[in-house]
């Protein structure tokens, strides 16, 4: 694949007029207003977009809250590790003994990621959850990558996946946000890799093959034996890897179908890669159904274990084509990419 561009070559980000509030979570995951301005995105921001399928943007995350997730971070550390000093780096992805700890305050109650968030989807999105299930609390992801062993040869990406196809398959899935804590000056330097326009490309696949929406695209061909990239090589239009670069407080907005994956930091860095990943889902879509389960890596088909009566929301595998549960509206694949987003986007799904 082709050789990775450093986010300092796409446009900055152009910072805009600010809401008039301050955002928080209420007990079921919608928006709550308050009274201190947030940030808002522009609408050359937007059509930026629109058109890349990811968006870089410059301070997300206040000094303040910053400089006290950076001293959560350190004081978890264990087994002699200092985020601060190189000579005490393991090689590669790094995480304390029991894990990290989320981070106060939570990633998805910080004003300006509220505030953003309402602006692209309305009240129609919140934070992923378990499908089929009412929203509940979300915890983001933390993710720690370390330079690479010395002497070895960094290497681009060649190859993604998109989010919510892990090992099952929910509905719904609508953006993420992946955010620095640290800085990250190379391209480099462990930064989450993507390919531009590759949301279009994605949905060009699946309006041609609706049915594998749900996933089973991935057990079939070309991406079962060609891996995502299958997708992107026949598309002209999806541009050249890019490797998040930044300052620590700066964030990447992707779209659901953006294709991405992460990526090594090189050995010999002096930056460990520290980012926090906030995932959104459209709310009517994920609580619609349970998860579809995917089959085993040697194709035998999901099998429910023993249903009990204390499960909520028992998953299913893979839908015949002519299921009613077909006929909801996470299975819906539009010809305008953005019905089920903001009408600032384009969209007439969201309420505002």
């Amino acid at each position: 694949m082709r050789a990775p561009v450093s986010l300092a070559g796409v446009s900055q980000v152009l910072l805009s007029s600010f809401l008039p509030f301050i955002w928080g979570t209420a007990d079921n995951g919608r928006i709550r207003r308050g009274s201190v301005k947030s940030m808002q995105l522009s609408s050359a921001q937007l059509d930026e977009f629109k058109a890349e399928g990811a968006l870089p943007i410059q301070g997300l995350i206040p000094a303040d809250i910053l400089a006290g997730w950076q001293s959560q971070m350190r004081a978890a550390c264990t087994d002699g590790v200092d985020l601060g000093d190189p000579d005490t780096w393991p090689v590669g992805r790094y995480a304390p003994e029991g894990g990290w700890p989320e981070l106060g305050p939570n990633l998805y109650d910080v004003d300006n990621l509220q505030s953003i968030v309402e602006q692209l989807g309305g009240d129609a999105f919140a934070p992923s959850h378990p499908a089929g299930q009412p929203w509940t609390r979300q915890v983001p992801m933390t993710r720690v990558i370390l330079p690479s062993a010395p002497g070895s040869e960094w290497v681009a990406p060649v190859d993604g996946h998109l989010d919510g196809y892990a090992t099952g398959w929910g509905g719904g899935f609508m953006a993420f946000f992946s955010v620095l804590l640290w800085d990250v000056s190379s391209a480099k330097g462990g930064g989450t890799a993507y390919w531009p326009r590759s949301h279009l490309a994605n949905q060009r696949y699946f309006l041609e093959h609706p049915e594998q929406f749900d996933g089973s695209y991935l057990f079939t061909e070309p991406v079962r034996s060609g891996g995502h990239r299958a997708l992107l090589d026949r598309d002209p239009s999806v541009g050249e890897v890019v490797c998040m670069t930044g300052r620590a407080g700066d964030a990447m907005l992707f779209h659901g179908l953006t294709t991405h994956v992460g990526s090594t930091n090189a050995a010999g860095s002096q930056q460990p890669r520290v980012a926090q990943f906030a995932r959104y889902s459209h709310r009517e879509m994920r609580q619609q159904a349970p998860m579809v389960m995917f089959p085993d890596k040697d194709g035998t088909p999901w099998s429910p274990p023993a249903h009990t009566a204390d499960d909520p929301a028992p998953a299913t595998g893979f839908l015949p084509l002519d299921h009613q549960g077909r006929k909801l509206k996470r299975y819906d694949v539009p010809q305008n990419l953005w019905q089920y987003w903001s009408p600032l986007l384009g969209g007439s799904d969201a309420t505002t």
